[in-house]
């Protein structure tokens, strides 16, 4: 027995995380934007032998679909570098910084020269059809929560793709935005065994990427790839799961497909078919003889001057309507490959109900007929151009004669709710070369020790660290993992106020960019000038956000400037408490009647007095000190 036969599963993450830094090889920002382009083109691009003299048989079967791609972009954050017309620049020290931090994070072995690579990517997402890669160390570990080690197989820095934002059948339009992100790709070792455990460490390494306090957030900021196989079956790579909650469901439902397509095998072999017996099937046209089927789906591609063909399918009878996942029957994972690999929009067969498209007895009987099936046999049928249905025929076949192997190995996109459908082979080391246009990137003693002296705490121990220093439960959790987390921690050792502080950072500033985007312009020391303001009562904390708009709006500007055009005068102690002897002499009836009671009251009396030129906390002091002044409980 091998070491993966003895658990019900063997997984392995590879965790792609965006960077809040520049992008990676132009000095650009990495802002994304969904308005009408300033500028688009062209582009196709074609497959071609690495340095070894042998072709990805990913990239491979990306050319065969014959595809242009369009490309958009703004000024703003498109260089010269993503459209492909300059080479990359120096690597984004920003970025290079958080991935070695990672790596001293996850205990690993960083190497002393970093190699850019190019990886071949020819789907469009690229426009140089290959993506720029860096190995930035090896091995190393991250701990779960349970104390469970997951051994990490390496962690590289590498270029994001381009947006994908319209796709019609042989043409693709892409967005450049997004193109040239820095991404942090941590892969884990084959050391992951149930479904739960996925999870946990997806999560863990979550937490190590965030503590930098230097990653994007959002949806589609952190993609999960991964790699599943399951006793008897084979190797599988589940792409772009983005819900980290359903990465257990995943795993779950990958792991029934795949163990389906093993029992299938052994029935398939039991009933005596070979391949052989597959790949003799021909596909016959049957335009000419459907014509007077009432189908609305036939009629429809029959107007459309498409092809209509049908091949049999030995033994499928009653295999094709076998679920591998909720939902996802084998014929729809026949279905995918032709949608992958011919381009169609799928196929029918004999096992669904046909009627609800159209389809009477007599029509089924008739193709089957035509088609020679036997009892146990089943049918499928494509529609499309007549190039296009005479590949969808051998991948048909080929994907049948594929259940008498089992699981194959290939890429599977995630869709939503925890299901997958096959996108591509499983690439191989054909599509790595090296970067000629790039610097090698030395790695220093001197570098590693500085990063070192400034490690992030983990997030369980910050919180514990911000409890212990004032700070609310509440707070404390929401500060724990943030990106200005670092920032509260140096704020905090200059003695401000944690409450206040990490109200501003965590709730004001996110208010504010709202309605003002570029108040996220404004830079830690202008932040820092504002609590240093409200420390030495210049401004009051409740006056943080209709400054910082206003700041936003003038970010060049003093904050004194900002204070004196907004009138920004605070009451002193002297004339908090004339404003609440005033008040009180006007309403001598609220403590004739309720005495003490009427402490709220007058607090909110004075509050609406001294809007805005005095905190509440000391209003509050003010209202209660004369109170018991007026009542004798003084």
């Amino acid at each position: 027995m091998n070491e993966f036969s003895k658990h019900p599963v063997t997984c392995g993450l590879e965790i792609h995380q965006q960077l809040d830094t520049g992008k990676l090889f132009s000095r650009t920002p990495t802002t994304l934007r969904d308005d009408a382009p300033e500028f688009t083109f062209k582009r196709k691009l074609h497959a071609v032998a690495s340095e070894t003299g042998k072709m990805d048989a990913a990239a491979l079967e990306a050319m065969h679909k014959k595809q242009t791609f369009i490309y958009q972009g703004h000024h703003e954050n498109t260089s010269l570098v993503e459209t492909d017309e300059e080479p990359p620049h120096t690597i984004d020290e920003d970025a290079l910084n958080v991935a070695l931090e990672v790596s001293l994070l996850c205990n690993a072995s960083i190497v002393d020269t970093m190699l850019v690579m190019r990886k071949t990517v020819i789907d469009g997402s690229n426009t140089s059809g290959f993506q720029r890669t860096a190995q930035v160390s090896f091995g190393g570990h991250v701990t779960l929560d349970d104390g469970t080690p997951i051994r990490v197989q390496g962690i590289a820095i590498e270029e994001d793709s381009a947006r994908p934002m319209e796709k019609k059948d042989h043409e693709i339009t892409y967005r450049l935005d997004r193109l040239g992100f820095p991404l942090i790709e941590l892969a884990t070792m084959p050391d992951i065994h149930t479904p739960e455990q996925a999870k946990q460490t997806a999560l863990k390494i979550g937490e190590v990427m965030r503590i930098t306090g230097q990653v994007k957030r959002g949806l589609g900021s952190i993609r999960q790839d991964i790699n599943i196989s399951v006793p008897g079956g084979a190797r599988v790579e589940l792409k772009g799961v983005q819900e980290l909650d359903l990465i257990d469901e995943y795993v779950r439902r990958e792991m029934q497909r795949q163990n389906v397509l093993l029992e299938m095998k052994e029935v398939l072999k039991k009933e005596g078919l070979t391949h052989e017996m597959v790949n003799s099937q021909a596909g016959m046209n049957i335009t000419k003889i459907v014509e007077k089927y009432p189908s609305k789906m036939i009629q429809t591609a029959l107007q459309k001057k498409q092809a209509i063909y049908a091949v049999r399918l030995p033994y499928m009878h009653g295999r094709m309507g076998k679920e591998v996942q909720p939902g996802r029957r084998i014929g729809s994972e026949i279905s995918s490959y032709v949608k992958a690999r011919a381009g169609l929009q799928g196929l029918l067969h004999g096992d669904e109900n046909l009627s609800n498209y159209g389809f009477t007895s007599e029509n089924i009987t008739e193709i089957r007929t035509l088609t020679h099936c036997h009892e146990k046999d089943s049918f499928a049928i494509v529609m499309g151009e007549e190039g296009k249905c005479k590949h969808a025929i051998d991948v048909i076949k080929h994907r049948v004669a594929q259940l008498l192997e089992g699981v194959p190995e290939e890429t599977r996109n995630a869709l939503e709710g925890g299901n997958s459908e096959y996108s591509r082979p499983l690439p191989g080391a054909a599509r790595m070369y090296p970067e000629t246009d790039a610097d090698d990137i030395r790695v220093n003693e001197n570098m590693l020790r500085e990063l070192s002296k400034d490690l992030p705490r983990w997030a369980n121990e910050r919180k514990t660290n911000y409890i212990k220093r004032g700070l609310s439960e509440k707070l404390a959790e929401e500060m724990k993992l943030d990106n200005k987390a670092r920032f509260f921690e140096k704020l905090l050792t200059k003695g401000y106020d944690p409450t206040t502080t990490a109200t501003l950072l965590l709730n004001t500033l996110s208010n504010v960019h709202k309605e003002k985007p570029l108040v996220n312009k404004l830079t830690e020391k202008q932040l820092e000038e504002l609590l240093s303001a409200e420390k030495n009562k210049k401004v009051l904390r409740e006056k943080f956000g209709d400054v910082l708009k206003e700041w936003s709006d003038f970010p060049q500007e003093k904050l004194e400037t900002i204070l004196s055009r907004m009138k920004m005068e605070n009451a002193d102690e002297g004339e908090i408490e004339r404003v609440i002897r005033q008040i009180m002499d006007k309403n001598q009836h609220l403590i004739i009647a309720k005495g003490m009671n009427s402490q709220q009251a007058f607090m909110g009396l004075a509050m609406q007095a001294l809007r805005g030129k005095a905190q509440g906390y000391f209003i509050a002091q003010a209202v209660e000190k004369e109170l018991k002044k007026r009542t004798g409980k003084d």
